[in-house]
């Protein structure tokens, strides 16, 4: 069975994605790609005499529960992205239309068996982007690094002096809890504790086979674990240390890695291509909340607003 996939437009998955969450985003694409390839869902008449349309419509042509598609349907309507006209079919804006209300470069929102699965996939949009621009980043330092070592005298001394001698180059992609937290809700959230909901989410997504995590450890310390035990009491609080191997070592963030086979591997017409925007080059057309996110090594500014256009 072919895997079905949505192609939404960057500036439409970010205005899905405030408005109501990755779910507002798998019920969209879902809607999308569920027409078969057809104009609009046409209103019938069941075999009982009963006139189906509007949302019972979508419930029957879908696997989208009523109450899904009542608490987000009204959020597409107020979007102005669909509408159930006179008849009682139920339209979707085309893509003609679309590209007049939007415009930039597609996201690939692969279409899950279950709502839920939908809404992991659309998180992986994010956590891809995020994972990609951490590599692009790693490769800038490393090669910031090999001149400042190796180069031509006058290139080692400009990058010695703009970065410093000692450029350190972590070359794993990490996100810490925080981060995944903001992933998953945001910025402007009203979650009490983010940290444990981006554990719960850094789970499922382990569970589902989406993401690979690996515990990383520094270490501190050559010992005994006799030793380890009566300097134990010694440590500051928070401080994640324990013996592993010989040595007193402190846990870092753990690294991850999205799992390829699960991200859209169907060639797209405008692949994302998240682009680094360095210090003081930012448009100022660019609004205040697309603010650089903190969790990640780049901004993603491009990412949402232009869609990856350079």
């Amino acid at each position: 069975m072919n895997t079905k996939v949505a192609r939404i437009n960057s500036r439409l998955y970010f205005d899905l994605y405030t408005r109501g969450g990755d779910k507002l985003i798998a019920v969209y694409s879902i809607l999308k790609t569920s027409r078969n390839d057809e104009i609009k869902y046409y209103a019938y008449t069941a075999k009982n005499n009963k006139f189906i349309s509007g949302y019972s419509l979508l419930r029957a042509k879908t696997n989208l529960t009523l109450h899904s598609i009542q608490k987000y349907v009204p959020i597409l309507i107020d979007m102005e992205l669909c509408f159930i006209d006179k008849n009682g079919d139920f339209v979707l804006l085309g893509n003609s239309k679309l590209k007049l209300k939007y415009n930039g470069k597609l996201v690939p929102v692969k279409i899950g068996s279950t709502l839920t699965e939908t809404v992991y996939n659309s998180l992986t949009v994010r956590l891809f982007s995020a994972e990609k621009s951490q590599k692009t980043q790693i490769e800038k330092k490393q090669t910031r690094s090999e001149i400042i070592a190796y180069g031509s005298k006058k290139l080692s001394k400009y990058y010695d002096k703009k970065y410093g001698h000692n450029l350190e180059v972590n070359e794993k992609t990490v996100l810490s809890l925080q981060g995944f937290g903001d992933l998953k809700h945001g910025e402007n959230n009203n979650i009490r504790d983010i940290k444990s909901s981006g554990a719960y989410y850094k789970k499922k997504l382990r569970e589902k086979g989406i993401i690979k995590t690996k515990r990383e450890f520094k270490k501190l310390e050559k010992s005994t674990y006799l030793n380890y035990l009566q300097m134990k009491k010694y440590f500051t609080i928070g401080r994640k240390i324990t013996y592993k191997n010989g040595w007193i070592v402190e846990e870092q963030i753990s690294s991850f890695s999205t799992v390829s086979c699960n991200l859209i591997s169907t060639p797209i017409s405008e692949p994302i291509k998240p682009v680094l925007i360095e210090e003081n080059t930012v448009s100022l057309e660019v609004k205040e909340e697309y603010k650089r996110k903190k969790y990640l090594q780049v901004d993603m500014i491009d990412f949402w607003i232009n869609g990856g256009n350079n």
